[in-house]
């Protein structure tokens, strides 16, 4: 079980922070949105009680046309998704002082830096583990709460998340949108498949290697970026051929990689 396995590898922990500085390459006033990218999360550090890190590196296809860089986060970081113009953020539990159902908007220039905070509202999601990816499909955003269900979010009034709706949905960690349809992840099942969410029905496509965690579709080039347990991301064709070895974007970690949010190269390229 993912609650079981919060005794992290705090000395690996410790050198993804060190390496942050060392790679991560100042990027203010700069266009970081010219070259489509892959931004990776994982909950390693939040299970630590520690603020975030956010990886990116640009991407062809199943190709990484850059080296991956580091960014240290000013919040807990775990499940994202790209939202047109920003990432959602979430956290996979309680961290310090900020209640694990805490959402964040984040800024996709470099570096990330926090836009706002969604705090959660009288009826939220569940603050307590595991909080899982998002998607934003057709209106809604949907979010996975591990092991146990989605749910469709809203902002009230006062700007804060409250649960629209709720399906039971057992063992998701990932989400994405190809633009139709929903593609979620089973995490102890090791299974990507499509999920409905009128029928509340998940069709298994194909089955990962390990445990599948944060999900995320480059549609334009038909490569699915799958996050697995112990820090690799691996792209995959819409029937589950692996098209290529992937990378680790925080090195070898005890954790998965969670959040995914591919962000797709703009028309002035």
């Amino acid at each position: 079980m993912k609650t079981l396995r919060r005794i992290r590898a705090s000395i690996l922990l410790l050198l993804a922070l060190v390496g942050a500085h060392l790679f991560a390459v100042a990027q203010e006033g700069s266009s970081s949105s010219e070259k489509s990218r892959l931004i990776c999360g994982t909950d390693e550090s939040g299970f630590n009680g520690m603020d975030g890190q956010l990886a990116e590196v640009r991407t062809d296809g199943p190709s990484l046309v850059s080296a991956v860089q580091l960014y240290n986060l000013s919040v807990p970081v775990n499940g994202i998704t790209f939202a047109s113009t920003f990432l959602w953020a979430g956290q996979p539990e309680p961290v310090g002082s900020v209640a694990g159902n805490t959402l964040q908007k984040i800024s996709v220039d470099l570096p990330p830096t926090v836009l706002s905070t969604i705090e959660p509202g009288s009826n939220s999601f569940s603050p307590e583990c595991c909080n899982e990816q998002m998607v934003s499909f057709k209106g809604g955003l949907y979010h996975a709460h591990y092991s146990d269900v989605i749910q469709r979010l809203i902002i009230d009034s006062s700007g804060n998340s409250e649960v629209a709706q709720t399906y039971a949905q057992t063992d998701v960690v990932g989400m994405a949108s190809d633009g139709d349809r929903i593609w979620i992840s089973k995490w102890n099942e090791e299974q990507v498949g499509i999920w409905d969410p009128p029928s509340n029905t998940f069709t298994v496509v194909f089955s990962t290697p390990g445990e599948a965690g944060g999900l995320a579709w480059d549609v334009e080039r038909h490569v699915l970026w799958v996050g697995m347990e112990g820090g690799s991301v691996i792209p995959y064709s819409a029937t589950g051929k692996q098209l290529g070895n992937g990378f680790q974007p925080f090195g070898s970690i005890d954790a998965t990689i969670d959040g995914l949010a591919f962000i797709p190269a703009t028309s002035s390229d």
